[in-house]
């Protein structure tokens, strides 16, 4: 009995010493590793897609209805004030040799009606001719010089008519496609090429609507063409932002434009990829990225205080650049300020209230 009774002692002198060494050791300051909360604006960055076009780009059509004599082949180069198309003006030199005649005949009718018109007058005054005489003839004179005006407008039209049938090239630029050949007939309205400008390019982008503040005039755009063995690198300058949203993809439009001295080879329809650069108009608290704690209840950082003692401080998460997050205190009464020592390394088993033991990052 006296056995059994010194055993029960010296384990309960055990459990004892067990509990004396786990409490000093839970009172031991716990190593943890700290930085500083920083402010900033917040820089990141976002890929889409873009399209090269030509600034100038134009569908050709034809500048009046005829025959078509010559039409420029795809793949051309053609220089600004070259011949890009030439219609028959063998109809309209004819109208227009017509219409010269027209203008000689009214010119002649009026010369004799005014002869005649001179005649009556002086006879009127002597009695010697109808007043109805005159008044007939001085209607004769007057729709002579009204088929002179005529005339003369005709020949204008026929002049406008003649200027429009050699369209010449805008700028200089080269046929990607021909919609007809030399020897069709066509109408005014009628497409017959389409004319690229290779120097004047622009990348064409469409970003989500959320981001449009984001973006001004003058941010510059790097962008990458080629496969990812081989990229080639560039930039574009937005020169346009055009702020309405498509209902369905809610983006806006954005246009950049190429350097014109680019040395690199582009082709018009091709497909970049850019970067478009969101930066914050205002500064914003940023932690590394190590020091946020997330639980089921939420996400927290741990603030290592002036006495070594923490504090958990509940945070919305907001937008990250490399290392570096966006963080704000979601409690009033638990605040972070720039400067303020937040716990990267270690900070996983923390309370409040209890003591860590600094240590320095490696």
């Amino acid at each position: 009995m006296r056995k059994t009774s010194l055993t029960v002692t010296l384990f309960s002198l055990a459990l004892t010493c067990n509990s004396l060494l786990f409490s000093a050791t839970s009172r031991a300051a716990l190593p943890v590793t700290v930085e500083a909360v920083t402010e900033a604006p917040l820089t990141s960055s976002l890929a889409v897609s873009g399209t090269l076009f030509g600034k100038q780009d134009v569908v050709i059509t034809a500048g009046l209805a005829g025959r078509l004599l010559f039409v420029a082949e795809p793949g051309q180069r053609v220089e600004q004030g070259e011949v890009l198309i030439r219609m028959d003006t063998l109809p309209l030199e004819l109208e227009q040799a017509r219409q010269q005649e027209m203008l000689k005949r009214a010119q002649i009718n009026l010369r004799f009606h005014q002869q005649e018109l001179t005649r009556l007058q002086k006879l009127a005054k002597t009695n010697s001719a109808a007043a109805t005489q005159v008044d007939s003839v001085q209607n004769q004179h007057d729709l002579a010089l009204s088929d002179i005006a005529l005339a003369k407008i005709e020949l204008n039209v026929i002049a406008d008519q003649l200027s429009r049938a050699t369209i010449t090239a805008p700028f200089t630029g080269i046929v990607s496609e021909r919609f007809k050949r030399a020897g069709r007939e066509v109408s005014r309205a009628s497409e017959l090429l389409n004319f690229v400008d290779i120097h004047n390019l622009e990348a064409r982008l469409y970003v989500p609507v959320k981001y449009l503040h984001y973006l001004k005039q003058g941010i510059v755009l790097p962008f990458q063409t080629g496969d990812l063995n081989n990229p080639v690198t560039s930039s574009a300058t937005i020169s346009r932002v055009i702020p309405a949203t498509d209902p369905r993809s809610q983006t806006v439009e954005v246009r950049a434009d190429l350097p014109t001295d680019h040395k690199q080879i582009y082709a018009v329809g091709q497909l970049v990829d850019v970067t478009v650069p969101l930066q914050s108009n205002q500064p914003v608290l940023l932690v590394n990225r190590d020091a946020l704690i997330i639980r089921q209840n939420g996400i927290h950082v741990v603030k290592v205080g002036h006495d070594n003692t923490v504090q958990q401080i509940p945070v919305q998460v907001g937008k990250g650049e490399g290392t570096f997050v966006e963080v704000k205190a979601i409690d009033n009464t638990r605040q972070l300020n720039i400067g303020d020592q937040i716990a990267v390394r270690g900070a996983e088993r923390l309370t409040d209230g209890q003591e860590v033991d600094v240590q320095a990052r490696n």
